[in-house]
């Protein structure tokens, strides 16, 4: 087995990665990394962050806020608000 499919076997559908949590498995991460999102294995969200899709009948499927947040932030303090969430309330946005 080939380092590259060793890399892809430590990935989980549906998670945000950060490039420093795949250096663990690879030696060229960066490499691995730019050879798994020319195959459309995984997707390049920003600079260093990288999302596995899950897959539906319908397509691909978008990281999860928090999961992206989490990743992002490297940390599990934060909340996520959304303007639909006041909506439901009745306050309203406008």
């Amino acid at each position: 087995m080939n380092k590259l499919q060793e890399l892809k076997k430590h990935l989980k559908r549906g998670k945000v990665y950060r490039r420093a949590d795949l250096s663990q498995w690879s030696k060229s991460v960066d490499r691995h990394l730019d050879e798994l999102v020319a195959q459309g294995t995984i997707k390049k969200l920003s600079q260093g962050l990288y999302y596995y899709p899950e897959l539906t009948v319908f397509g691909e499927t978008p990281p999860k806020e928090e999961e992206l947040a989490r990743s992002f932030l490297k940390d599990k303090r934060f909340l996520v608000i959304s303007l639909n969430e006041y909506n439901t309330l009745g306050v309203g946005t406008t």
